[in-house]
């Protein structure tokens, strides 16, 4: 709130005398030049606004395939399942496999706050139980966005078939 005043002073100050003698004091008053003045003005702006984007899921995923080639099957389809929703699908789920494999040190907020932290101790594991979680979430089960559209359309749920059980019943006539 202080710098929103302060901010608010600022402008009146520069409206009052113009943006050269307030540049000029505040040089005279930090013994710089006008100019001195000036830049740090702007490269300020520039770093407020120099905001760089977050890198996606994938790009993470990336960066520790070129440290352990070996991995880059099994973490990708992780990745890809993770940003489906697929595999952990809820905060809970990425906080408690976390736990689990020893990598928690805070809760993250979100999922896509939890996504680097996931991804570089997924990264750590050994290929044999990245390949095991990797076939877990590629079991036929319905993650939420398919049961929530189930339940719109109300279309029932697929039955399980038996494994001698034929696909579909044969048509008379």
């Amino acid at each position: 709130m202080s710098d929103q005043f302060l901010q608010l002073e600022l402008r009146l100050l520069i409206l009052r005398y113009g943006r050269q003698r307030v540049l000029q004091a505040l040089a005279q008053l930090g013994e710089q030049t006008p100019e001195e003045v000036a830049e740090q003005l702007r490269a300020a702006e520039t770093k407020r606004k120099a905001k760089r984007p977050k890198p996606s899921v994938m790009d993470l995923v990336e960066v520790e395939c070129r440290e352990h080639p070996e991995i880059a099957e099994p973490l990708r389809t992780l990745a890809v399942g993770f940003q489906n929703r697929t595999f952990l699908p809820h905060l809970r789920d990425v906080q408690r496999l976390l736990e689990r494999i020893g990598s928690a040190r805070s809760k993250p907020r979100s999922r896509d706050a939890a996504a680097p932290v996931l991804v570089r101790a997924l990264a750590g594991l050994a290929r044999e139980d990245l390949l095991r979680l990797a076939a877990e979430n590629s079991t036929p089960g319905e993650s939420d966005y398919s049961l929530l559209a189930r339940a719109i359309m109300r279309v029932p749920a697929p039955k399980p078939r038996g494994i001698d059980e034929p696909r579909e019943k044969p048509a008379d006539g």
